[in-house]
């Protein structure tokens, strides 16, 4: 989760689950479940920083800051 944020990412608690949403925090945005208790803690923060690096917003993010 401190890879998603450092990255703008943002989370928000439901329950004992959440969910992190993209910059793009609208309709169009990405967004991906976290678990918090996991099966597999590894797999699951693998499934995160995936999430992360293929989110289509995060170009138009960086090219923002320019």
């Amino acid at each position: 989760m401190a890879y998603a944020e450092s990255q703008g990412w943002s989370f928000r608690k439901q329950g004992h689950w959440g969910r992190l949403y993209c910059a793009k925090a609208d309709r169009d945005g990405c967004q991906v479940g976290v678990n918090g208790t996991p099966k597999n803690a590894d797999n699951h923060a693998r499934q995160i920083v995936r999430a992360v690096n293929r989110c289509p917003h995060r170009q138009e993010a960086d090219d923002e800051d320019v």
